[in-house]
């Protein structure tokens, strides 16, 4: 068994098999390639996308988007035949494949604009910051894609009818990306030996009860890193944290190399097929975005980075709301990371 190989183990995933009736494998092969397999609950092979060496990352963020989606489209009380033409496409996707996802669409793809505020599961509405009480009104919007180029239009359909004086709209990055057209393909993305190096580097505790995404800990992740901070800027930050860190003094790296770079995310989202090969890159002037949306929407606007790591923002129409704030109001990030579905965010004051 080569060296490469040794840090490869095959995975099996059958948590949805008696909801679904399918089985994931990981399975890791004796040529050095390893690949992602959706089986039937007879063991029959439904679908099998293979990976070197080289995309080893891809074949990791494969695994754990199917599995994702199995539980994701089992809460949608979808039927089994959607669900399993679901996994064959994700997989078909990996492989490079042209594939329509208009069968396999969870029901939240068409949604119209409402007054009602959800929490998302495990989250609450109300929150406490440094003593004042604030309600996180999360919106529900349709699916925003590559084909909407603006977002101006669809924050004034779903947020401006329900806005109340004081309020402010807090932006999910990701959105203002899209329709920015700040989306890249895994397969476009050419990681240098460098960017091997350092995304091997980033504990983000793969195939552990630890893990919680894969961060900037992937070699394609890191390549984006690298193009947008610059190498020297990295290599510096790299340095500056290694020699600090033995001391507790955590997060210089990131503060280095900046928001932008910090904000690169790959894969896009586990569980929305149209974005599970891509990555994305920081939003285009966050700031003067969030100004020009101030002036329609006739309150405060901050785009929001949130993860389960925490939240800060990539531009704000005030300098009055400070990024403390902002960290505190988001720390447990109530919007979610894909099929909740809720980009945008009313926070009002409790009176």
């Amino acid at each position: 068994m080569s060296k490469s190989q040794t840090k490869e183990r095959p995975q099996v995933y059958e948590e949805m098999k008696g909801k679904t009736g399918l089985v994931i494998k990981y399975v890791v092969h004796e040529n050095d390639e390893v690949a992602v397999q959706v089986l039937n609950e007879s063991g029959a092979l439904v679908a099998e996308t293979s990976f070197s060496q080289l995309r080893i990352d891809e074949a990791h963020i494969l695994y754990m988007e199917v599995t994702e989606l199995l539980r994701s489209r089992v809460a949608f009380k979808q039927d089994r035949a959607t669900i399993q033409r679901a996994a064959e496409k994700l997989l078909a996707i990996y492989r490079g494949e042209h594939v329509s996802l208009d069968d396999v669409l969870p029901p939240t793809i068409a949604r119209a604009p409402s007054g009602e505020f959800i929490a998302n599961p495990g989250k609450k509405i109300e929150i406490d910051v440094d003593g004042e009480q604030y309600q996180r009104l999360p919106v529900r919007t349709r699916t925003i894609t590559t084909q909407d180029t603006d977002l101006l239009p669809i924050l004034e359909e779903y947020v401006k009818p329900y806005l109340q004086p004081g309020d402010t709209v807090y932006i999910s990055e990701k959105a203002l990306t899209i329709t920015q057209g700040r989306v890249v393909s895994m397969s476009d993305i050419k990681p240098t030996a460098l960017a091997r190096f350092l995304g091997s580097r980033v504990g983000n505790y793969y195939g552990s009860s630890d893990f919680h995404g894969f961060g900037h800990g992937t070699a394609l992740a890191m390549q984006l890193f690298l193009e947008e901070a610059g190498i020297l800027r990295v290599l510096f930050a790299a340095a500056v944290s290694a020699l600090t860190r033995p001391f507790g003094i955590r997060g210089l790296f990131y503060r280095i190399c900046g928001k932008r770079a910090k904000s690169i995310d790959c894969p896009m989202s586990f569980l929305i097929l149209e974005y599970a090969h891509s990555a994305k890159l920081a939003p285009n002037k966050p700031s003067a975005e969030a100004r020009r949306f101030k002036r329609s929407l006739g309150c405060d606007v901050v785009i929001l980075d949130a993860n389960y790591r925490g939240a800060f923002s990539l531009g704000k129409s005030t300098k009055a709301i400070s990024e403390n704030f902002v960290g505190k109001l988001f720390r447990d990030n109530p919007l979610g990371q894909s099929d909740e579905m809720t980009p945008f965010c009313i926070v009002r004051k409790v009176a």
